[in-house]
């Protein structure tokens, strides 16, 4: 590559048969290092090895035993997100006329196949029949031939390695109604949804309905044993309960529609005498749910469902520069408690942003003192519930990392040369490389420079 301008540049490879892999990376999807040119800089040897792509085959059967064409097949596996450990779909398929499914290009590591009878487009019918639904059909099946997540196995692929004979045979068991009402509604036709709480992230959808008639009624057919979330969701307002599907219709769940609330940034001030022009901050908002975290970016934005939100994050590139010392709504702490929003009205946000944050930098090793370009560097506050000032990097080519706009106050740092993404919110896997951050203090303004180690994890973890 020639003529290059002076820059950060990433380097990706691929070719037909192998994974795309960055520079410096060690998974599939990892950022891998970033590339610093200088005007004029000539980089010499980079070398990329790619890694030849998995493969997961097999057949799906009826309950009969008989090949089933049209099955939806989904592939997941475990990831973080938020700091929640869960399953998420990786890709999806149908079996063709003989029943057989095949996935390919697959990263090393374990996965799950989840299977259900019907076509792609099938989440999104809504049955308007009169007839009444079977009371014993085909269900949602995980293999090996189990309902439930949590007794599935999981299928290890190798890198480059196929898997075949991965054979899933449909469970058949008695299935029920579920019927309610959406009470307050908008004067419309309103979606409904079923979502299994237990295998969300391999069912891939919720069973959809709809409400239909003025009273907002609505009824699911065809619901197998489980735990369930009954959702609705109308003019961004979203409302849910819990129910639990045992060997009987359940008749009479009622979803009560409230009015939204606006979220408003009330100030975004910075101390000192610099006015910084803040219309880029956006604010994040998660809530727990079936599937770990949802997130919801917004500022200005209404019809926020009311409830508590936990975990509050702010992000703009002026947080390169700043960093967030306080945000309140009303009273309370929003940084420390999170955010309450009632039913209608209004929420104002006021948030003071502050410009004598620390520096850190420093280069990567590993055990044997070499360089380690790519390395996912984590700072992470002693306060580890303080999750908004957690910052991570990847160290360059020269295995070079940097933080800026970092709080005062006490961090512990991590270095990894292969990690899951987002493994370093879960306290319990921090906890197996304690011993192997590097602890440090910054001071208001402080630059500090670090030497850090790659963390391996203990014999046996």
């Amino acid at each position: 590559m020639v003529d290059l301008g002076a820059g950060v540049y990433r380097l990706k490879g691929a070719r037909s048969g192998y994974l795309e892999t960055a520079y410096g990376s060690h998974r599939l999807g990892a950022e891998g290092a970033r590339v610093r040119l200088e005007a004029g800089q000539n980089l010499a040897d980079v070398t990329l090895k790619l890694t030849p792509g998995g493969a997961i085959a097999g057949m799906v059967r009826d309950s009969d035993g008989e090949p089933l064409e049209s099955a939806y097949v989904t592939l997941a596996r475990f990831t973080y997100e938020q700091g929640v450990r869960a399953v998420r779909r990786e890709a999806a398929t149908t079996t063709d006329d003989r029943g057989e499914y095949r996935f390919h290009g697959l990263a090393a590591g374990k996965y799950y196949i989840g299977v259900e009878a019907g076509a792609l487009d099938f989440p999104f019918r809504v049955d308007r029949s009169g007839k009444p639904a079977s009371a014993e059909m085909s269900i949602p099946t995980i293999y090996p031939n189990v309902n439930d997540l949590a007794l599935a196995t999981p299928v290890e692929v190798a890198p480059g390695r196929r898997v075949s004979g991965v054979d899933v045979t449909m469970i058949r068991s008695r299935v029920f109604r579920v019927a309610g009402r959406v009470l307050n509604l908008p004067g419309r036709v309103v979606s409904v949804e079923l979502e299994d709480a237990r295998n969300s992230g391999i069912r891939d959808h919720p069973l959809r309905a709809s409400t239909r008639n003025a009273s907002g009624d609505f009824e699911f057919r065809g619901v197998p044993p489980g735990i369930y979330y009954v959702n609705t969701v109308a003019d961004s307002n979203h409302i849910g309960t819990r129910i639990d599907v045992g060997d009987a219709d359940i008749e009479g769940v009622r979803l009560t529609l409230q009015p939204g609330a606006t979220i408003e940034k009330l100030q975004i001030a910075a101390e000192g005498d610099e006015k910084p022009d803040a219309s880029g901050i956006s604010m994040q908002l998660s809530e727990p749910n079936g599937r770990g975290y949802s997130v919801i970016s917004m500022f200005g934005r209404g019809g926020v469902t009311a409830g508590r939100y936990p975990v509050v994050r702010f992000s703009g590139g002026l947080l390169r520069r700043f960093y967030v010392k306080s945000a309140r709504a009303g009273d309370a702490d929003i940084l420390a408690d999170g955010l309450t929003v009632p039913a209608g009205g209004r929420v104002q946000v006021a948030v003071m942003l502050a410009s004598d944050g620390a520096k850190l930098e420093g280069v990567v090793r590993n055990a044997k003192e070499e360089l380690a370009p790519g390395a996912t560097v984590a700072l992470v506050p002693n306060t580890r519930d303080r999750i908004y000032f957690f910052q991570t990097t990847t160290s360059d080519q020269n295995a070079h990392f940097e933080f800026t706009a970092i709080p005062p106050g006490g961090y512990a740092v991590f270095a990894w040369d292969d990690v899951e993404p987002g493994s370093w919110y879960d306290p319990d896997f921090l906890r197996i490389y304690e011993k192997r951050a590097q602890q440090t203090a910054l001071g208001s303004r402080e630059n500090k420079t670090i030497d850090l180690h790659l963390a391996i994890p203990p014999d046996g973890q």
